[in-house]
């Protein structure tokens, strides 16, 4: 541990949060494309991306310019403003199948306000998700919900028969069908070819909303997210981290024009601030060589694990849904709970901590997604493959 982060952490002792978590978030003090750099100045190549959120990397100099426009107009959170009307436009061109936009303060907030929308819309207060739902409260049991007034119930992620059948026996009670594309509470666990269109159909069948939990997976998987990946057109579809480019910002979009709700207080519109870095991110995602960069450095990140496992007989499986990726240590795929809970998730936990020393920033728990940005140049991905088998030899001369 450097001299400075030993001296802040024994004055942080009015932090405790801050004092308890160094061994697994860095103290950082800056962050630049594609690395974060803690409060000794020591570089990390940064795979967490914020939870998907540094899509563009970070301090991108677009962003960073259209922050500082908003800041040196001096207009606080609590005002309608003209970015409001700028943002619908340039979304309108990425999601053309929208007619109503909400924009909130953050990704929960806007959860909360689709879940009143919800209820209100059809008079029932039940809500169906999958099993693998993206770790953010909504996709949790009832008790630690975003509203533990709204009974969730769970059913096993991509298992059609028993998906279908609660949508079929629960349809006078249910209200929506929550659906995280990417199953981010066990990592990246993509659905089966054309499960989505027939979920889809499903829910249009036995009259429940389709709520697409587009948080992680908008704008990072697809331009178009998850549902233009897929060719499907949700009632509502939540979006947040990707778009923010770091900063808060939740975004609720739909098929059909919405008045406002009804009987609920008035919904607080997302800080100016945010609304005009969410356009920045947008005007340089508009270009496909940005995500043609991410497919090409997530290729040869993941081929070169796969390349460095095979040589050290190491059981590894990657998921991966475009520019987003998760690592299990197993030699089986992992389709759903029981497989992401039979890896060796141990096994894990030592490989990031060790990269972590390496210089390599990986999500320290396993089932958590990581993420390439379009700052991760070839050099930046051949690095980390240098560090991993570093590692992987030091791992496997302790283990002989």
């Amino acid at each position: 541990m450097g001299r400075r982060q030993d001296e802040l952490i024994e004055k942080a002792v009015s932090v405790p949060v801050l004092r308890a978590g160094t061994d697994r978030v860095l103290v950082a003090q800056k962050a630049e494309g594609p690395r974060v750099f803690d409060v000794d100045n020591v570089g990390y190549i940064d795979y967490i991306g914020a939870g998907g959120s540094t899509i563009v990397g970070y301090a991108n100099r677009f962003v960073l310019d259209a922050v500082r426009k908003v800041l040196a107009r001096g207009v606080p959170e609590g005002f309608h403003v003209p970015q409001e009307v700028d943002l619908a436009e340039t979304l309108g061109r990425f999601l053309p199948w929208v007619a109503s936009w909400w924009f909130c303060q953050n990704q929960d907030d806007a959860f909360r306000h689709v879940l009143q929308w919800a209820r209100q819309r059809t008079g029932k207060k039940r809500f169906l998700v999958l099993d693998g739902g993206a770790p953010l409260r909504v996709g949790a049991p009832a008790d630690l919900a975003i509203d533990p007034g709204n009974p969730i119930r769970e059913v096993r992620g991509w298992d059609v028969p028993k998906i279908l059948a609660a949508l079929t026996s629960g349809s006078t009670k249910l209200a929506a069908l929550i659906l995280d594309p990417l199953m981010g509470r066990f990592g990246v666990v993509p659905p089966p070819d054309g499960v989505l269109e027939e979920i889809a159909e499903a829910c249009r069948d036995n009259d429940v909303l389709l709520v697409m939990d587009e948080r992680v997976s908008g704008f990072r998987v697809h331009r178009g997210g998850a549902c233009a990946r897929a060719g499907i057109i949700p009632d509502a579809a939540v979006y947040g981290a990707a778009l923010g480019g770091g900063f808060p910002i939740g975004v609720v979009a739909f098929r059909e024009v919405q008045p406002p709700l009804i009987g609920f207080d008035p919904m607080p519109t997302a800080h100016p601030v945010a609304l005009s870095a969410a356009d920045a991110v947008l005007s340089i995602l508009k270009n496909d060589s940005v995500y043609e960069h991410l497919e090409k450095r997530t290729d040869q990140l993941v081929h070169g694990l796969i390349e460095l496992a095979d040589r050290f007989e190491w059981p590894l499986t990657i998921n991966r849904v475009g520019s987003v990726f998760a690592i299990y240590l197993t030699d089986k795929p992992v389709v759903g709970q029981r497989r992401f809970k039979a890896s060796d998730g141990d096994g894990y936990r030592r490989f990031a901590t060790l990269l972590r020393s390496e210089g390599i920033l990986l999500p320290r728990e396993p089932g958590r997604a990581a993420f390439v940005s379009s700052t991760h140049g070839a050099k930046d991905v051949e690095e980390t493959l240098a560090a991993c088998e570093k590692v992987l030899l030091n791992l496997n001369q302790d283990d002989s």
